[in-house]
Protein backbone atom coordinates (compact mmCIF):
# COMPACT_ATOMS: atom_id res chain seq x y z
CA UNK A 1 0.00 0.00 0.00
CA UNK A 2 1.24 3.44 -0.84
CA UNK A 3 1.99 5.82 2.03
CA UNK A 4 -0.51 8.40 0.82
CA UNK A 5 -3.40 5.91 0.49
CA UNK A 6 -3.71 4.86 4.12
CA UNK A 7 -3.92 8.43 5.58
CA UNK A 8 -6.55 9.25 2.95
CA UNK A 9 -8.62 6.22 3.95
CA UNK A 10 -8.33 7.17 7.61
CA UNK A 11 -9.53 10.67 6.80
CA UNK A 12 -12.39 9.28 4.74
CA UNK A 13 -13.44 7.03 7.62
CA UNK A 14 -13.24 9.99 10.00
CA UNK A 15 -15.40 12.14 7.70
CA UNK A 16 -18.11 9.48 7.57
CA UNK A 17 -18.12 8.32 11.19
CA UNK A 18 -16.81 11.30 13.15
CA UNK A 19 -14.07 9.25 14.84
CA UNK A 20 -10.74 7.70 13.94
CA UNK A 21 -7.93 5.91 15.78
CA UNK A 22 -4.31 6.40 14.70
CA UNK A 23 -2.01 3.88 16.39
CA UNK A 24 0.95 5.52 18.11
CA UNK A 25 -0.75 8.93 18.29
CA UNK A 26 -4.30 8.71 19.66
CA UNK A 27 -7.98 8.80 18.80
CA UNK A 28 -10.01 11.70 17.44
CA UNK A 29 -13.78 12.03 17.81
CA UNK A 30 -16.25 14.68 16.75
CA UNK A 31 -18.59 15.59 19.61
CA UNK A 32 -21.82 17.51 19.03
CA UNK A 33 -22.65 20.14 21.63
CA UNK A 34 -26.43 20.79 21.77
CA UNK A 35 -28.06 24.20 21.49
CA UNK A 36 -28.10 26.41 24.58
CA UNK A 37 -30.84 28.84 25.65
CA UNK A 38 -29.90 32.05 27.47
CA UNK A 39 -33.16 33.16 29.12
CA UNK A 40 -31.63 36.37 30.46
CA UNK A 41 -30.46 37.59 27.06
CA UNK A 42 -33.43 35.90 25.30
CA UNK A 43 -31.08 34.23 22.87
CA UNK A 44 -30.78 30.73 21.44
CA UNK A 45 -27.23 29.64 20.62
CA UNK A 46 -27.00 27.01 17.86
CA UNK A 47 -25.39 23.58 18.28
CA UNK A 48 -21.79 23.14 17.29
CA UNK A 49 -19.18 20.41 17.03
CA UNK A 50 -15.82 20.10 18.75
CA UNK A 51 -12.93 17.70 18.30
CA UNK A 52 -11.94 15.55 21.25
CA UNK A 53 -8.55 13.84 21.40
CA UNK A 54 -7.52 10.92 23.62
CA UNK A 55 -4.01 9.53 23.78
CA UNK A 56 -4.95 6.40 25.73
CA UNK A 57 -7.24 5.07 23.01
CA UNK A 58 -5.17 4.68 19.86
CA UNK A 59 -5.75 1.05 18.78
CA UNK A 60 -7.63 0.60 15.54
CA UNK A 61 -11.22 -0.55 16.06
CA UNK A 62 -12.63 -3.59 14.26
CA UNK A 63 -15.07 -1.37 12.35
CA UNK A 64 -12.28 0.93 11.19
CA UNK A 65 -10.06 -1.97 10.11
CA UNK A 66 -12.93 -3.63 8.23
CA UNK A 67 -13.70 -0.37 6.42
CA UNK A 68 -10.10 0.13 5.27
CA UNK A 69 -9.76 -3.55 4.34
CA UNK A 70 -12.89 -3.37 2.19
CA UNK A 71 -11.68 -0.32 0.26
CA UNK A 72 -8.03 -1.35 -0.04
CA UNK A 73 -8.56 -5.02 -0.84
CA UNK A 74 -6.32 -6.21 2.00
CA UNK A 75 -7.28 -8.46 4.91
CA UNK A 76 -7.83 -7.02 8.37
CA UNK A 77 -4.60 -8.44 9.83
CA UNK A 78 -2.54 -6.72 7.15
CA UNK A 79 -4.48 -3.48 7.64
CA UNK A 80 -3.77 -3.51 11.37
CA UNK A 81 -0.08 -4.11 10.69
CA UNK A 82 0.06 -1.28 8.16
CA UNK A 83 -1.67 1.06 10.61
CA UNK A 84 0.91 0.26 13.29
CA UNK A 85 3.74 0.96 10.85
CA UNK A 86 2.10 4.25 9.86
CA UNK A 87 1.58 5.20 13.52
CA UNK A 88 5.23 4.53 14.38
CA UNK A 89 6.35 6.60 11.40
CA UNK A 90 4.10 9.51 12.37
CA UNK A 91 5.19 9.34 16.01
CA UNK A 92 8.86 9.43 14.96
CA UNK A 93 8.20 12.50 12.82
CA UNK A 94 6.30 14.14 15.67
CA UNK A 95 9.18 13.55 18.09
CA UNK A 96 11.56 15.17 15.65
CA UNK A 97 9.40 18.05 14.40
CA UNK A 98 7.22 18.50 17.55
CA UNK A 99 4.26 19.36 15.31
CA UNK A 100 2.54 17.27 12.67
CA UNK A 101 -0.26 18.41 10.38
CA UNK A 102 -2.99 15.84 9.67
CA UNK A 103 -5.19 16.09 6.57
CA UNK A 104 -6.04 19.77 7.04
CA UNK A 105 -8.11 18.85 10.15
CA UNK A 106 -5.59 20.00 12.72
CA UNK A 107 -2.11 19.25 13.98
CA UNK A 108 -0.63 16.91 16.54
CA UNK A 109 1.74 18.60 18.96
CA UNK A 110 4.31 17.45 21.49
CA UNK A 111 4.63 19.27 24.81
CA UNK A 112 7.84 19.76 26.78
CA UNK A 113 6.72 16.93 29.09
CA UNK A 114 6.45 14.58 26.09
CA UNK A 115 2.63 14.49 26.02
CA UNK A 116 0.86 14.37 22.66
CA UNK A 117 -1.98 16.82 22.04
CA UNK A 118 -4.14 17.85 19.12
CA UNK A 119 -4.91 21.41 17.99
CA UNK A 120 -7.96 21.58 15.69
CA UNK A 121 -7.84 23.89 12.73
CA UNK A 122 -9.91 27.01 13.30
CA UNK A 123 -13.08 27.07 11.23
CA UNK A 124 -14.42 30.55 10.63
CA UNK A 125 -17.59 29.58 8.74
CA UNK A 126 -20.75 29.86 10.86
CA UNK A 127 -23.57 27.81 9.38
CA UNK A 128 -25.97 28.73 12.18
CA UNK A 129 -26.26 32.06 13.96
CA UNK A 130 -27.73 32.86 17.39
CA UNK A 131 -31.46 33.58 17.34
CA UNK A 132 -33.24 36.13 19.52
CA UNK A 133 -36.67 35.24 20.90
CA UNK A 134 -39.44 36.64 23.08
CA UNK A 135 -41.15 34.94 25.98
CA UNK A 136 -44.73 33.86 25.30
CA UNK A 137 -46.77 32.96 28.37
CA UNK A 138 -49.81 30.77 27.82
CA UNK A 139 -51.80 30.20 31.01
CA UNK A 140 -53.32 26.93 29.79
CA UNK A 141 -50.15 25.45 28.34
CA UNK A 142 -48.48 22.69 30.36
CA UNK A 143 -44.69 22.56 30.54
CA UNK A 144 -42.10 20.76 32.63
CA UNK A 145 -40.26 22.34 35.56
CA UNK A 146 -37.05 21.08 37.16
CA UNK A 147 -37.67 20.70 40.91
CA UNK A 148 -34.55 19.40 42.61
CA UNK A 149 -33.75 16.09 40.93
CA UNK A 150 -37.30 15.55 39.65
CA UNK A 151 -39.26 16.92 36.72
CA UNK A 152 -42.71 18.29 37.48
CA UNK A 153 -45.30 20.03 35.33
CA UNK A 154 -46.63 23.51 36.03
CA UNK A 155 -50.05 21.91 36.75
CA UNK A 156 -48.51 19.67 39.40
CA UNK A 157 -46.79 22.63 41.04
CA UNK A 158 -50.01 24.69 41.06
CA UNK A 159 -51.83 21.84 42.83
CA UNK A 160 -48.91 21.48 45.26
CA UNK A 161 -48.92 25.17 46.22
CA UNK A 162 -52.72 25.21 46.48
CA UNK A 163 -52.54 22.30 48.94
CA UNK A 164 -49.82 24.14 50.86
CA UNK A 165 -52.01 27.23 51.17
CA UNK A 166 -55.01 25.17 52.25
CA UNK A 167 -52.95 23.30 54.85
CA UNK A 168 -51.50 26.59 56.10
CA UNK A 169 -55.03 28.05 56.60
CA UNK A 170 -56.21 24.89 58.35
CA UNK A 171 -53.16 25.00 60.62
CA UNK A 172 -53.93 28.62 61.62
CA UNK A 173 -57.50 27.69 62.62
CA UNK A 174 -56.24 24.74 64.64
CA UNK A 175 -53.76 26.96 66.48
CA UNK A 176 -56.46 29.54 67.23
CA UNK A 177 -58.80 26.85 68.58
CA UNK A 178 -56.02 25.45 70.77
CA UNK A 179 -55.31 28.92 72.20
CA UNK A 180 -59.01 29.40 73.05
CA UNK A 181 -59.14 26.03 74.80
CA UNK A 182 -56.04 26.89 76.83
CA UNK A 183 -57.55 30.25 77.87
CA UNK A 184 -60.78 28.54 78.95
CA UNK A 185 -58.86 25.98 81.00
CA UNK A 186 -56.81 28.76 82.60
CA UNK A 187 -59.96 30.68 83.60
CA UNK A 188 -61.53 27.54 85.06
CA UNK A 189 -58.37 26.91 87.04
CA UNK A 190 -58.41 30.43 88.45
CA UNK A 191 -62.05 30.01 89.45
CA UNK A 192 -61.43 26.73 91.23
CA UNK A 193 -58.49 28.24 93.11
CA UNK A 194 -60.27 31.33 94.40
CA UNK A 195 -63.91 30.31 94.38
CA UNK A 196 -66.20 27.37 94.74
CA UNK A 197 -65.56 23.95 93.27
CA UNK A 198 -69.19 23.76 92.32
CA UNK A 199 -69.39 24.23 88.57
CA UNK A 200 -72.89 25.70 89.01
CA UNK A 201 -71.59 28.40 91.33
CA UNK A 202 -71.26 31.66 89.43
CA UNK A 203 -69.39 33.66 92.11
CA UNK A 204 -65.74 33.65 93.01
CA UNK A 205 -66.40 33.79 96.80
CA UNK A 206 -69.31 31.82 98.30
CA UNK A 207 -71.82 33.61 100.59
CA UNK A 208 -71.34 33.18 104.32
CA UNK A 209 -74.56 33.41 106.36
CA UNK A 210 -74.08 35.35 109.64
CA UNK A 211 -76.72 35.28 112.40
CA UNK A 212 -77.14 38.86 113.67
CA UNK A 213 -77.19 39.60 117.40
CA UNK A 214 -80.44 40.87 119.00
CA UNK A 215 -80.56 44.59 119.46
CA UNK A 216 -83.35 44.46 122.07
CA UNK A 217 -84.09 42.69 125.32
CA UNK A 218 -87.41 41.07 126.27
CA UNK A 219 -88.76 42.28 129.64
Amino acid sequence: MQDVELPSLLYRYFSLNGRVAIPGLGALSMVRVPAVIDFTAKQLFPPFQVLKFKTNSSDSTAEQSSYIARLSGMNKELVDNELKILGESLRTRLMAERKLEWMDVGSFSLSDEGEIGFIPKTVTTDFFLPVHFTHVLRPDAEHTIKVGEEEKTNTDMEVFFEDQRANAGKSKWQKAALILVLIALMLLGIRFMFGSFDLRESRYNPLKFITPKATYRVI
